[in-house]
């Protein structure tokens, strides 16, 4: 036998087996008989043996093949199963889960989502954390799953920023402000959230108003959702958010989206960052999917 055999004609004898004609065998390998023919006079070269002889009806084994076949069997299977996606099985799944969520979308939907994702992985410990400046390298060491947030044109292209969908801007203060008139509203004193993560600390829906030629009065910054919204309910002020259908559900709050021309031209994309490599890991599929549902 030749020590460079050609591993892709093994396909041939366990078929060749299995039909015991080069029709079938043929059609099963999208070739021609011909090149099924040749094929077999490869390897009856290349491991010193007939392999198949033709019989009055039909191609028999040598005894050669007979015993080379279950080990060939065995490892074009093996050979199979390496190359096979993995399945993703969430009732099973037992490793941790952990995505990284702005402040906001952890407020709003963070409940709910949580709630979804250990009914989906029962077995796995979900962890939910907030976003911040250190994501995207806990995201390249895969201590982080996927983070959530506007996509960044100076992202590393080691990250992939998968589309979720995009919000307009819009102002939000108590219920008892909502007869106020757009400009009434814009005139208020405003606390913002710090972004944190890529944006640091740069509000967008701030930057797209002045950038308009409005500029509010920001009397203060805060971190936190639930802080900012007990704000809202105790100050004569207003806030700049993102106009998701969570916030405008809120009934003690009154959500105004900015009109088409104080907002961005092209709204800012809502995205999820994992690793490129992961593109195509059913987990991260699964996870994206669970996200673009719950934020939008």
């Amino acid at each position: 036998m030749k020590s460079q055999l050609d591993l892709n004609l093994l396909k041939v004898l366990t078929l060749l087996e299995k039909h015991r004609q080069l029709k079938p065998v043929a059609k099963e390998l999208g070739k021609t008989e011909s090149a099924v023919s040749k094929h077999l006079a490869k390897l009856r070269e290349q491991l010193g043996d007939q392999l198949f002889v033709r019989g009055a009806f039909e191609f028999e084994p040598t005894e050669y093949t007979l015993n080379l076949l279950p080990k060939i069997t065995k490892g074009l299977n093996l050979i199979d199963d390496a190359v096979q996606p993995v399945a993703l099985d969430p009732m099973t799944y037992e490793k941790p889960i952990v995505l990284a969520l702005p402040s906001l979308a952890q407020y709003l939907i963070g409940k709910s989502l949580l709630l979804d994702l250990l009914e989906t992985f029962p077995k796995a410990e979900v962890q939910i954390t907030t976003w911040s400046d250190s994501s995207v390298t806990k995201i390249h060491d895969e201590s982080i799953d996927i983070g959530v947030q506007y996509f960044n044109d100076e992202q590393v292209k080691t990250i992939y920023q998968h589309h979720l969908g995009k919000y307009k801007g819009a102002i939000v203060c108590a219920k008892k402000y909502q007869q106020r008139t757009l400009d009434e509203k814009l005139a208020m004193p405003y606390v913002l959230m710090e972004m944190k993560g890529w944006q640091d600390k740069k509000a967008v829906i701030k930057r797209t108003l002045e950038s308009n030629g409005v500029k509010i009065n920001k009397v203060a910054t805060v971190d936190d959702m639930t802080c900012l919204f007990e704000i809202l309910c105790e100050m004569e002020c207003a806030t700049l958010l993102p106009a998701t259908s969570h916030l405008k559900a809120h009934t003690d709050y009154d959500v105004t989206v900015l009109p088409e021309n104080l907002q961005l031209e092209q709204p800012l994309s809502i995205v999820a960052n994992y690793k490129l490599v992961n593109h195509d890991n059913p987990l991260h599929r699964l996870l994206v999917k669970k996200l673009k549902q719950h934020l939008f």
